[in-house]
């Protein structure tokens, strides 16, 4: 039987890739490495953004539970506008100066957090009132209130 078609040696098949395939494998490793740079990047950056939130957090948590044992074991205590005063030994305040919470223990002045902002505080009823304001990661903010009964 003779076969219909010729086969001449250009038209035998060679191993190997075709020019269109290459090009196709080169666009899809160049579309999979960009989305994965831009993932990478996207978490990398989240990554950051939390760290920092948690941070600020441990420092606020820290803050909280000093100005807890402070005010629930002072003799005296007052407050008003964006100052409480009250007496442990010495004479001692808190207050925010430049985005810091500060403790001033008879002039000398610790940080108990930062990235504040609108401390406001009162007494009334034996009740202690203080709120301020945490700027966090990606301009986000965060409300802290505590009433502190004396």
């Amino acid at each position: 039987m003779c076969s219909q078609y010729r086969t001449t040696s250009s038209m035998k098949k060679s191993p190997g890739f075709t020019l269109i395939e290459l090009i196709c494998v080169i666009i899809l490793l160049g579309v999979l490495g960009t989305g994965l740079t831009i993932g990478f990047v996207y978490f990398a950056k989240s990554q950051q953004s939390l760290t920092q939130n948690y941070q600020q957090a441990q420092k606020i948590q820290i803050a909280i539970t000093r100005i807890l044992y402070e005010i629930k074991n002072c003799s005296t205590v007052s407050a008003t506008g964006n100052v409480v005063s009250y007496t442990l030994g010495d004479s001692k305040s808190i207050y925010d100066s430049d985005g810091k919470l500060i403790l001033n223990d008879a002039g000398t002045e610790h940080v108990l957090t930062d990235n504040i902002a609108g401390l406001t505080a009162s007494y009334a009823d034996n009740m202690v009132n203080i709120a301020f304001t945490t700027q966090l990661a990606d301009n986000a903010t965060t409300q802290t209130t505590l009433s502190i009964y004396k």
